[in-house]
């Protein structure tokens, strides 16, 4: 027998015009407050006036802001396929994902998984519209896991660089902008730029995990092993 779910949001899977991710990650209480105010609000960084240091800070934080806006993206998947599949906000995805597969047992639904790459399959190429909306949503969710996992190696790299390196950029601050207030202005901005970095690093890191943790979820599904 289906099961139905009135809060389910499957019946706008022909619009495009969802509501916005910040307004979706809004109603997931029960992450920490401090995490959705954070990643609500991109991250920004002031000029030094040294060309390669801002180069290089603008690069660590346009890839983050990439990485994070993923990271949302893999939250507000994994709040529809909960949605679609009339899950409590603490089921794991896998468990979401059998809920579907149980409900539409009639379409042999099946989750393929190649290396970062998945996938919800149906043996039907005319499904449900719920069965299609929660297809759309896996691949959202893949697309932005596999953002994730590509984003971490050369950011983590670019902020280790950075972190390593704090005194001599801030020796090379002094030296380029020999103006006392302007050395004192400036080195206040290396300073910013460099804990909104350090800040960066630990976010990161949280955000390569929940990816991580998708391709657990979906391994289950796919009956592997990662």
């Amino acid at each position: 027998m289906a099961v139905s779910c009135c809060c389910c949001p499957w019946v706008s899977v022909a619009s495009s015009e969802r509501e916005p991710l910040s307004t979706q990650l809004s109603r997931q209480s029960h992450q920490d407050t401090r995490s959705v105010l954070f990643q609500e609000k991109p991250f920004t960084v002031k000029r030094v006036y040294v060309t390669d240091i801002d180069t290089l800070f603008t690069n660590i934080i346009e890839a983050f802001n990439k990485q994070q806006a993923d990271c949302l993206a893999i939250r507000a998947a994994i709040q529809d396929l909960k949605e679609t599949s009339c899950c409590s906000p603490v089921s794991s995805l896998s468990v979401c994902i059998e809920k579907i597969q149980q409900e539409h047992s009639a379409y042999n639904v099946q989750v393929h998984m190649e290396g970062y790459r998945f996938w919800l399959d149906s043996r039907e190429k005319d499904v449900p519209e719920k069965l299609e909306w929660a297809q759309q949503q896996v691949g959202e969710l893949n697309r932005a896991t596999k953002g994730v996992i590509s984003t971490e190696t050369k950011l983590q790299e670019m902020i280790s660089l950075v972190l390593q390196s704090q005194e001599m950029l801030v020796e090379r601050v002094k030296v380029t902008n020999p103006e006392y207030l302007d050395q004192i202005r400036l080195e206040r901005n290396l300073r910013e730029n460099i804990e909104k970095i350090s800040l960066a690093k630990q976010f990161s890191k949280q955000y390569r995990e929940e990816a991580n943790s998708v391709l657990v979820e979906i391994s289950k599904s796919a009956n592997l092993t990662l």
